[in-house]
C-alpha cells in the first residue's frame, strides 16, 4: 500500500544521518551529546542512524578501586619472612677470595695452566705373551678377590650330608614270582610254589603280598596243564622204585636191616628209582599249585572280610574254580587228594553247602584214597 506524501513536512534529497553521543578518545569523560533533532522529514534517499558511537575508547568501570602509586613487590607485603643463615653468593665468594694469599692465587693460576698444557699419555699397549699373561693373571686374582668380597669361604660353610635313601623294595618281588612260575624248568617251579605254602603258613601277613593275579594265573596254570600226553615211567623206573620201596620198609620194621637188606642195589639204581618222568614231575607241580592256591585262597578269604566286613562267596574267591576242576576231572589220585586238602582250607559255615556237595563227589571217586579222604572232610564239615 503507497502512503500519501504529506507536503508540510521537509523533503530531503539527500541521506539524513543522525550521530547522537559522539566520542572519540574519551576516558571516563563523556562529551556532550548532540540534541537530537527528530524531524519527521520525507526522505527520498537511505536514513542512516548512528547512536552511541565510540572510537578507542575505555569502558567506564563499575566499581571505583582505590589505585596505587607504584608497582607492589613482594618485599612490600606484610608477611613474616623466616630469616636465612646463608650470606649472598656474591658475599661469600668476595670474602674467601679475601682470605686466599696472593701467593697462593699465584701458585694456583700456575698449576692450572700446567694442568691444561700437560700431555695425555696413552695405556701401554701388551703386545708380548709374557705381558697377555700378567694381564690375565691380574684379572683373575680381581675376580677372586671380588668373589670372595661378596661370598664367605666355603670351606668354612657346614653343609648338611645327604644321604641317599634306600630304595624301598616290596617284601616279595612279584615279578620274579611270575618268572619262577612260568619257568619250563620244573624244579624252578616246585621251589616257587614251596615258598608260596611255607610263608602263607608261617607268616600270613607277608604273605598277603602274593594276592594279585600275576600269581594266581601262574598257580592256575600249572593246575590246568594236562599231564596225559607226557612221557610216564619206564618200567626199568617201576622195578627200580619197587625195589627202593621194599627196602624202606624193611628198615621202618627193623633198623638192624639196613646191613641186610631185600634188594641189593646200584647207585645207578636208586638214581634211576629216584628220577621223576615228564608226566610225574607235572603231576607232582599241580599237587604244589592246587595247595598253593588253598592257602591263598584262605588268606583272600580272611582279608576280603577284615576290609568289607563281609564273607566273599565261594565261586568269587580266586583259584577255588580250578581246584575244583581238579577234584572233578583230573585223572591222577595224588591231584584230587590235594584238590580235598585245599577245600578244607577254606571250611567255613558259610560254605558248608557247595563243601558238602564236592566232598559227596569224590566219596564216589574209584581210588580207595580218595574216598576215604573225601569221607573224612565231609564229617569234619557237618
Amino acid at each position: 500500500m503507497v502512503q500519501p506524501i504529506d507536503f508540510n513536512r521537509p523533503v530531503y534529497s539527500a541521506v539524513n544521518i543522525h550521530i547522537r553521543k559522539p566520542e572519540v578518545d574519551a576516558k571516563n569523560n563523556v562529551t556532550n551529546p548532540i540534541e537530537v533533532n527528530n524531524d519527521n522529514g520525507i526522505y527520498n534517499a537511505v536514513k542512516i542512524d548512528i547512536d552511541n558511537p565510540k572510537v578507542n575508547t575505555d569502558p567506564k568501570p563499575v566499581y571505583d578501586y582505590p589505585e596505587a602509586e607504584g608497582i607492589v613487590t613482594y618485599d612490600m607485603l606484610t608477611f613474616n619472612q623466616i630469616p636465612l643463615n646463608e650470606k649472598p653468593k656474591e658475599v661469600a665468594e668476595e670474602n674467601t677470595e679475601d682470605k686466599i694469599p696472593a701467593e697462593e692465587n699465584d701458585t694456583m693460576a700456575n698449576t692450572e695452566i700446567a694442568d691444561s698444557t700437560a700431555v695425555e699419555v696413552p695405556a701401554p699397549n701388551f703386545t708380548t705373551l709374557e705381558a697377555e699373561k700378567e694381564d690375565s693373571a691380574e684379572k683373575k686374582t680381581l675376580e677372586g678377590v671380588s668373589a670372595l668380597s661378596f661370598k664367605a669361604n666355603e670351606t668354612d660353610i657346614k653343609r648338611p650330608e645327604i644321604v641317599p635313601s634306600e630304595p624301598i623294595l616290596p617284601n616279595i618281588d612279584i615279578a620274579l614270582v611270575s618268572d619262577n612260575l612260568a619257568s619250563e624248568d620244573k624244579d624252578v617251579q616246585a621251589q616257587q610254589m614251596e615258598e608260596i605254602v611255607r610263608l602263607a603258613i608261617l607268616e600270613p601277613e607277608k604273605a598277603k603280598d602274593y594276592l594279585v593275579s600275576d600269581v594266581f594265573t601262574g598257580l592256575i596254570n600249572i593246575t590246568n596243564e594236562d599231564a596225559t600226553k607226557l612221557t610216564p615211567p619206564s618200567q626199568q623206573q617201576i622195578e627200580a622204585r619197587q625195589k627202593l620201596i621194599a627196602n624202606i620198609m624193611a628198615v621202618e620194621k627193623d633198623k638192624n636191616a639196613i646191613n641186610n637188606l631185600p634188594f641189593k642195589m646200584s647207585d645207578d639204581e636208586i638214581a634211576l628209582a629216584t628220577k621223576l618222568s615228564p608226566m610225574e614231575l607235572t603231576e607232582r607241580n599241580k599237587e604244589y599249585a592246587i595247595t598253593a592256591l588253598g592257602a591263598l585262597a584262605e588268606l583272600f578269604i580272611e582279608d576280603y572280610q577284615a576290609k568289607e566286613n563281609r564273607i566273599v562267596p565261594i565261586t568269587d574267591a580266586p583259584g577255588i574254580s580250578a581246584i575244583v576242576n581238579a577234584l572233578r576231572k583230573d585223572p591222577d589220585s595224588g591231584v584230587k587228594l590235594a584238590a580235598i586238602d585245599a577245600l578244607r582250607h577254606i571250611q567255613r559255615p558259610e560254605y558248608k553247602e557247595e563243601l558238602s556237595a564236592l566232598y559227596t563227589l569224590a566219596q564216589a571217586d574209584t581210588n580207595p584214597n580218595v574216598s576215604r579222604t573225601a569221607e573224612r572232610a565231609l564229617a569234619e564239615l557237618q
